[in-house]
């Protein structure tokens, strides 16, 4: 909404599920030691413009190289502090501030409202749900927790299809595939690629750990199984 939170480069291998707002405290403090008022918005837009150092840098690291985004982005927390500042000390709104940024008082007070003094509901938002897909939402998050994850790809009696349906994967695409070239009746009561691990000592291998060896070359079973 107020455009200043920015993601991590693509680079960095990273979805943008986590959003970072640029800091601006490097720009107040050099304004302080220097002996300038480091809340005034004047001080601090000339000073983000002439700071090309620190832009660049958060540049490389949110925006793929653009300083002007960052550079916004600084300018509008700028403007947030030193609006803000000014009616804590009593005095009227500087309407001039938030309009230097493309802003009106009640759209920089939200914002303000929001990064300073939100609470925990408001600062995150947590994907609602009904209760009976609570489940569902444990299986998107670790598919290891619940039948059917990687690994676990029995077919019911009605084949792969059966039940609700499940997203395109590898996994899914391996369990049909088997189901097709299987001899045997979809929803056997086999434990085909299910070990315990709990009950292994650590020596030796467990039975189904790894899948079973087929004819070494040149033998006269693999010689059958060639068409």
């Amino acid at each position: 909404v107020y455009k200043v939170a920015l993601p991590l480069h693509p680079e960095y291998r990273t979805m943008p599920m986590v959003w970072y707002v640029p800091p601006l405290s490097p720009v107040v403090d050099l304004l302080r030691d220097q002996g300038h008022d480091g809340e005034d918005h004047g001080n601090l837009f000339g000073a983000i413009d002439a700071l090309r150092i620190p832009v660049e840098y958060l540049a490389e690291l949110f925006t793929a190289g653009d300083a002007d985004r960052v550079t916004a982005v600084l300018k509008k927390l700028a403007a947030m502090r030193s609006f803000m500042r000014g009616i804590s000390l009593g005095n009227d709104p500087d309407d001039s501030i938030p309009e230097a940024v493309g802003m009106d008082s009640q759209t920089m007070y939200e914002m303000y409202r929001l990064m300073a003094i939100a609470k925990y509901e408001e600062r995150y938002v947590i994907p609602k749900a009904h209760v009976e897909q609570a489940h569902d939402l444990e299986e998107m998050g670790c598919s290891l927790d619940f039948d059917g994850g990687p690994g676990m790809q029995d077919s019911s009696p009605f084949g792969e299809a059966s039940g609700r349906p499940v997203p395109v994967a590898v996994e899914t695409f391996n369990a049909l595939r088997d189901r097709q070239t299987s001899g045997s009746a979809p929803g056997e009561t086999s434990l085909r690629g299910r070990v315990n691990l709990l009950n292994w000592d650590g020596t030796g291998a467990p039975a189904g750990l790894f899948p079973d060896k087929g004819p070494e070359p040149g033998t006269l079973a693999a010689a059958e199984d060639q068409p």
